[in-house]
């Protein structure tokens, strides 16, 4: 059953959504992908109806979160429940009993997304991750015979590199899809390559704001990491280059937030390295704490690579987050970052695995406050244009009236 285009809008132009997708916050502290949680309170505050559909996490109950109803389903026994959240899925597959889960996951997704279909009168159907969710997706609308929105943020094309058989199912849904929207350009030229459609770029916005953040200064000039303790982000690059910049700001401080399965290597190497004073592991912060780093440090850096499983960054939003702090930006050119730095004007976009690249580029700004805050001034420029929720936001509304024509 195909979609009606004439049927899909409600006579106030406001949608009834249904968003499929792999991870949602469990709570209202949970920090699981902010910007989704982010871009579904913006369209409610738009006046649309929003349903979100995700799995179920050791037994998590369906319940509500800013006034959106979380529909959780169900896939296996408590105790093992735990193929999303907490960690990328590109990670937890590589246990092979996690990809046994994946055949009840799709299957019991498919059931609870007819379901659900025929249960309400939904306008579009948006699906994350095209991979698996992409036949809970065609289900749905086989059921509503509504349109179908497919969003890729890039996790699934590592994996398809790593698991052959994923890519079939994967192409397969995007060529399903009525649209298909992508993080940024480089996940978008993915899309394209494996489906031959179109692929419209939607990026994300930051979800900590530098209003009413009250930090005093660093007496010590500081730089910042912010994100997942992982592989990707190539954490042990930077812990390398730390000895170059000390060498160029021998009083330099790094800040590195977040948690990981890299956690304890990355210590470790920084005891190695006789770096125990100079870099600072604070392991997960709140928002607010999160907020007072960024305003305190120097400079945001992300040495993010292409890991073992082929797998990059889709975006980079810290970038667009250091951004709105007035901070310039040291970030390797892999993935989808570029998409975020304007090379010498908001920042210096670096080869990856590169130290010593690395090392003197946070030197540069380090050393060069009025160049450091040229570059602050010129990003937060650039993210109030590119990257403001209102103009997503206004950006996703406009795609889904084109999907339903």
């Amino acid at each position: 059953m195909r979609h009606n285009g004439g049927n899909t809008m409600n006579d106030n132009n406001k949608q009834r959504i249904l968003v499929i997708t792999s991870t949602y916050p469990r709570h209202a502290t949970d920090y699981a992908v902010p910007w989704m949680r982010e871009i579904h309170r913006q369209l409610k505050d738009q006046g649309h109806d929003i349903t979100v559909m995700a799995p179920s996490f050791k037994g998590l109950k369906s319940h509500q979160l800013d006034g959106i109803d979380v529909k959780r389903f169900r896939y296996a026994p408590a105790c093992v429940e735990t193929l999303t959240h907490e960690e990328g899925a590109t990670y937890k597959v590589r246990k092979s009993y996690i990809q046994l889960l994946a055949i009840p996951y799709i299957l019991i997704g498919c059931f609870y997304a007819a379901w659900l279909a025929m249960r309400n009168k939904f306008d579009v159907i948006h699906v994350h991750w095209p991979f698996p969710h992409g036949l809970m997706g065609q289900v749905a609308r086989f059921v509503s015979g509504k349109p179908l929105v497919m969003m890729s943020h890039g996790a699934e094309f590592s994996l398809a590199r790593r698991k052959r058989w994923v890519t079939p199912f994967l192409q397969q849904s995007l060529k399903s899809a009525d649209m298909c929207i992508a993080n940024s350009s480089d996940t978008a030229s993915k899309v394209t390559a494996m489906s031959g459609r179109p692929c419209h770029v939607l990026p994300y916005g930051t979800t900590v704001s530098a209003a009413d953040v009250q930090a005093a200064p660093s007496c010590k000039p500081r730089v910042l990491f912010t994100g997942r303790l992982i592989e990707r982000k190539g954490i042990e690059y930077l812990l390398q280059a730390v000895p170059m910049v000390l060498s160029h700001v021998p009083d330099a401080d790094f800040i590195i937030t977040g948690d990981g399965d890299q956690r304890e290597r990355l210590e470790r190497l920084c005891t190695e390295m006789g770096l125990d004073d100079t870099v600072n592991f604070l392991g997960f912060v709140s928002r607010e704490e999160l907020a007072q780093e960024y305003a305190k440090c120097n400079v945001w850096v992300n040495p993010g690579i292409i890991d073992s499983w082929g797998d990059a960054e889709g975006l980079g939003v810290g970038s667009i987050e250091a951004y709105s702090y007035f901070k310039p930006v040291v970030a390797s050119r892999v993935g989808g970052i570029p998409d975020t730095i304007r090379d010498g004007e908001t920042g210096y976009l670096v080869p990856q695995k590169d130290p010593t690249a690395l090392a003197n580029a946070i030197s540069e700004l380090l050393r060069n406050p009025e160049k450091s805050r040229a570059f602050g001034y010129a990003g937060f420029k650039f993210a109030s244009e590119t990257f403001s929720w209102k103009r997503i936001v206004g950006e996703l509304e406009r795609l889904y009236v084109k999907a339903a024509a």
